[in-house]
Order: structure tokens, then sequence, then C-alpha cells
């Protein structure tokens, strides 16, 4: 493999962050003023501002935890506070909404972790810590017991490889509350017991429940070419959720499954480092690549890399090679990450709307998140607002 120029590279990161800074200063103007919840434009990267946070719609949902994210992972970065300001503008929007209801949608989760958390971590403020426990409590809502898994969404007759995503608030939380792990842990090993990944690392996306005892009735894809085949964003959806894991409870379980998935991640990296939304679609080269996968992958194998020292070197090589690309080919000047998709969305329920105009590309609310984290992770000497064991 070839590796990156560490001169280059670093010159690459430091255009990064100005690109992300361009676009951030941007929307602290707009944001003064229109001081509402911001939502993300699926065909430009932009944002509109609604005047209420909606938290109970899959099809409604603003994704507006990744951008709170973003900009307090700037903050953290720059000292800016105007990035820190806008950041908790958007945090108090959300958080009261999140602790006072019960939840009907997973990625709810996502605003609990990175717009709550990393606001706690990096203000001291004790409501955005209360706001993360209240919601945590609220998240068991859609925990099925029958099955011993969250549901993506409550009531569906499925369990998927994406929810360790939505997890990471509560997992943190057990610092304090070794009860409030207790489903998030359950839920993990429920996903490795179906084979949502595989013995050779590689990912399936769902599972499928019967609607009455909730027993898994089989393995399939969402978003995916077909129900064997690897869709590439769930690939680094197991190595985030057992990462995840691993950090918090350094259980070994977790960090075998999640090596498991790095190095079958690693093992099949295409050139050109970025991977197309399948990796076993025939036609995958004519088809989008998954520009948000390459971004998960990345962090999780910077990760990954300072607990498996006989891997992180090849970890690390991948790693900065896709950054790398991504940085020089994906991020627009204003730090949109462009190249994305939410995949061929296999299984549409009745009257649920369909994600995604595939085979068109569209801007993904996670892209332009962890391009933030990759870089934090690459530019920062402390990390420490990114551990699920921050305070032990």
């Amino acid at each position: 493999m070839s590796t990156t120029n560490d001169s280059q590279y670093r010159q690459l990161l430091q255009q990064g962050l100005a690109k992300l800074c361009t676009g951030a200063d941007a929307l602290c103007k707009e944001q003064r003023n229109s001081p509402g919840v911001p939502r993300l434009n699926y065909m430009t990267g932009g944002y509109s501002w609604d005047s209420e946070y909606v938290w109970d719609s899959w099809a409604n949902f603003q994704w507006a935890g990744f951008l709170a994210g973003r900009l307090w992972l700037l903050f953290a970065l720059t000292r800016e506070q105007k990035y820190g300001d806008a950041a908790m503008q958007i945090t108090e929007r959300i958080g009261p909404v999140l602790a006072r209801y019960p939840t009907v949608f997973s990625s709810t989760g996502i605003d609990m972790y990175y717009a709550l958390t990393f606001g706690y971590l990096l203000t001291g403020q004790e409501k955005l810590k209360l706001w993360v426990c209240a919601g945590g409590q609220n998240f068991a809502n859609i925990f099925d017991r029958k099955a011993n898994a969250f549901l993506q969404i409550a009531g569906a007759d499925r369990i998927v490889i994406d929810t360790g995503l939505n997890l990471p608030s509560m997992l943190w939380a057990s610092q304090w509350d070794q009860s409030r792990a207790v489903l998030p842990y359950r839920h993990l090993d429920t996903v490795l017991d179906v084979g949502l990944v595989r013995p050779d690392g590689s990912a399936c996306h769902a599972a499928s429940l019967d609607p009455e005892t909730r027993k898994v009735t089989g393995r399939f894809s969402l978003q995916g070419w077909n129900n064997e085949s690897v869709w590439a964003r769930g690939q680094a959806w197991a190595m985030l959720g057992y990462a995840h894991g691993y950090e918090a409870s350094r259980e070994e379980r977790y960090l075998e499954a999640a090596t498991r998935a790095a190095d079958w991640y690693v093992d099949n990296a295409p050139e050109g480092w970025v991977p197309r939304y399948d990796y076993h679609d025939p036609d995958r080269n004519q088809l989008p690549y998954d520009s948000c996968a390459a971004l998960i992958g990345t962090a999780q194998l910077l990760r990954l890399a300072q607990w498996r020292e006989e891997r992180a070197e090849r970890y690390r090589n991948v790693a900065r090679n896709t950054l790398a690309v991504l940085l020089d080919n994906f991020v627009t000047d204003s730090g949109t990450v462009l190249h994305g998709t939410w995949g061929r969305m296999r299984h549409v329920e009745p009257g649920k709307p369909r994600l995604g105009r595939f085979p068109q590309e569209d801007i993904m609310p996670y892209g332009n998140y962890w391009i933030a984290e990759c870089l934090f992770r690459e530019l920062s000497q402390d990390l420490s607002v990114l551990s699920l064991a921050n305070s032990r």
C-alpha cells in the first residue's frame, strides 16, 4: 500500500479544517437571523431553519445533533467561541424535548450524544447531563424485551446494524450509574448473536422479527444490493457500534467484533480507497460512492489503532490514505461532504416515505459530522471529548 507524505497530509488536514470553518462561519451568521432548529437539505448540503424540533418522525428528522457535534468539535479545535455558542443554541432547542418524550425513532440517540454529551464535556453545564440521562431513560421505549434489542423505529419488525450508532450517550452515562448501559449491552450482544456481524467480519444489515414471537426469521439488507452483499455503510456501522461497546466496557467480545469488522474493511479497501455504496453490486463502478462509510470507517480505524497495537500501522495507513482522498476530492470549499447516498432502500414499508434518489447521489447527514471527527482525531492533542470513559 502507498502511504501519504506526512507534510502534505498535515497540510491537507489544515486545509480541510479551514473549509469546515468557512462553512461554520456562514452558518453562524445565518443562525443569528434564524434562531430555529437547523434542517439539512440532502440536495445542497445547506440548512433551513424550523421553528420546532422534530423528534418523532423518520421522514422529517432534521439531523440537528450531527451539526451540533460538528460545531462542538470545531469549538474544541479552534477555541472560537462563536462555534460553541452556535452548538449550544441547537443543543438547548433539542435537549428539553429529548428529556421529555418517550423515544419512537432511534436516531434521536444521535442528538443525545453529539449535541448534549459533547456539550456537557466542553462546557460542564449540568443541565445537559440531566437531559442526557432523562433521554436515555426515554430511549428504553423502543427496546423490545422479547427480541432483546432496540428497534430502529417503535413497532418495527427488524433489528438493524445501524442502531449501535445511537447508544453511546447511555454507555457514557453508565460511568455514574451502571444500569444505564444494561439495555445497550443487551442490544449489542443480540446483534452479534443473530449474526449481523458475519464470521468473516462482513456486516449484514438487518434481521427480521416474527410479529408475535419476536424471533429472528431471516437476515436481509434494506439499502444494499442484495441480502448477501455488504452494504458499505453497514460495514462502518458494525465497526462503530462495537468500538463504542468496547470503549465503554472493555469487554473483549466487543473488541473482537470491532476488529473483525475493521479487518474486513481494510482487506476490501477498493482502489482509490473510497467504497461504492455496496461492495458486491456488479454495477457498483457506475453507482454512487459512499463517502460517509469511508469517513465513519476511517474514524474507527484511527480509534481501533490505539487498542490493537499489532494492527495499528495497517489501520492508520488505510485511514490516512482514505482521509487524504476524501479531503482532496470529496469536500467542498465550505466543508460539505459530497458523493453520498442512502442506497437502494430495497425494503420500503407500505405507507412509509422512500428516502433518497438512488442512483443519484445525496448529501448525507453522517458525512458532514464524521469529516469533523476524523480531523479532530488527527489534529487534537486531547481526545477526551470523544471518550465514552472520559470521567473514569
